[in-house]
């Protein structure tokens, strides 16, 4: 999962070794603009957390103090607010509950692709540079969520210890939409009664030796 850590501090998870929940909500409007919002949830393991938090190493990981995380959090919020298009960003770090949120508004969905690019290679991100992440154009009638990499061999060479964290983490993606929803490409999405929203929730495991997919197309009304 080493792709997600120039967004919200992924690394987290391996230094933790803790369970936890990936959240990620983008709400659309019809032309194209709309707010994205990223949710490091480890809330469940708040009181091993408490503890491993004074480590200073676990299973050989480097344990970063609570100031190095707000200060990393601020670097994330900082390169996002000067992407153009982005506004009104907002990135939190709650160590009473130990859940992590980046917010943000875009002008368009392209603008999320450059936040996630910006914030990549600030943070000394290696590897090939992420391009494109969603799509969407004003008239297409379709959002997509696509996702251009490959995580299982990076699973793969994690320690025992660390491969743990994966099996009880969950991964939920939410779409909210003006327009009305007429279907989805992948079959694990849950479409809203309202039509207005889809939910795709995977166990984080499943993610990672891509048993299962977080790409998907949404198709929707004029």
């Amino acid at each position: 999962m080493k792709t997600y850590t120039y967004i919200i501090l992924f690394s987290c998870l391996l230094l933790f070794q803790s369970c936890f929940e990936i959240v990620e909500t983008v709400f659309l409007n019809t032309d194209g603009s709309g707010n994205f919002q990223l949710v490091l949830n480890l809330s469940k393991s708040k009181t091993k957390l408490n503890s491993i938090i004074k480590m200073k190493t676990i299973n050989g990981h480097d344990v970063p103090s609570k100031e190095e995380i707000k200060e990393k959090i601020a670097s994330i919020e900082k390169t996002a607010a000067k992407t153009p298009g982005i506004s009104n960003v907002k990135a939190t770090v709650d160590f009473n509950n130990y859940i992590a949120t980046i917010n943000f508004n875009f002008t368009q969905v392209n603008r999320i692709n450059d936040v996630v690019k910006n914030v990549y290679i600030k943070e000394g991100g290696k590897g090939k540079v992420p391009e494109k992440i969603y799509d969407y154009t004003p008239g297409s009638k379709t959002f997509k969520r696509m996702n251009p990499y490959s995580f299982k061999d990076e699973y793969k060479k994690l320690s025992n210890a660390d491969k743990e964290i994966f099996t009880t983490a969950n991964y939920t993606a939410i779409f909210k939409f003006e327009a009305s929803v007429t279907g989805a490409s992948n079959k694990d999405t849950k479409i809203a009664p309202s039509k207005k929203a889809t939910m795709l929730k995977l166990n984080a495991l499943d993610v990672a030796t891509e048993k299962k997919s977080i790409e998907n197309k949404i198709t929707l009304t004029n």
